[in-house]
């Protein structure tokens, strides 16, 4: 199994191949090298992956996993389009990964007696939030913390990758802050593989964006 990552993250936007059978790893990152490294995050990832394809091959990938929101719209469309642009081009299938699973898939144990609310953060003080109960997401939307505490549950848990918790401490839930805990590279491997193996691949064409609100956009 060999396997191409493209992850479109604002905070770690990065490009991988894992190759299973031969237990080699080779990453890319545009944020590991340097703290002042500018620009935005569909140009990093754009050198992500050219930096990938200069030390490895990628024509004999078996599928490519690509994060596919929410999020940042242009970083979810910029990675969208590469990895579609890669499929086309090696006739190879996709495999979806929505952030919010990917966020919680970085927790070590996921209880099934427990309640979560992933929250990415949206263009604050908003956030998409996802309701995960029982093994599967029960709602999801965007709203900002004050309106998510009369939605949810006093049990809730909280789960995100928080910068600063300062808002998420007056809420009066628990808070689990997954920046410490797994990587999103070991998360999205994981979710990658399951999905090679369970044959959960989508043709290139048919793979849509995850959005959960309207985007305004000004006019010139």
């Amino acid at each position: 199994m060999k396997l191409l990552l493209v992850n479109s993250s604002e905070k770690n936007a990065f490009a991988a191949i894992v190759n299973e059978t031969e237990q080699t790893v080779v990453y890319a990152s545009e944020f590991s090298e340097t703290e002042s490294n500018p620009g935005k995050t569909p140009d990093k990832l754009i050198h992500c992956l050219d930096k990938l394809t200069s030390k490895t091959d990628i024509k004999d990938i078996d599928a490519i996993a690509v994060t596919v929101g929410p999020g940042s719209f242009t970083g979810i469309r910029v990675g969208l389009a590469l990895a579609k642009g890669i499929a086309f081009g090696l006739d190879k299938k996709i495999i979806p990964v929505n952030n919010f699973e990917l966020t919680l898939g970085r927790l070590h144990e996921i209880l099934p007696d427990k309640t979560y609310c992933i929250l990415l953060e949206a263009k604050l003080p908003e956030y998409y939030y996802a309701v995960h109960s029982k093994e599967i997401i029960t709602q999801r939307g965007s709203e900002t913390l004050e309106n998510l505490t009369k939605i949810l549950q006093n049990d809730t848990i909280i789960v995100g990758d928080f910068d600063d918790e300062t808002q998420l401490k007056h809420c009066y839930f628990s808070v689990l802050n997954v920046k410490d805990v797994e990587s999103e590279f070991d998360a999205m491997l994981k979710i990658a593989q399951r999905g090679f193996i369970s044959a959960n691949l989508t043709d290139a064409k048919d793979v849509q964006p995850l959005y959960l609100k309207d985007f305004n956009f000004r006019k010139p």
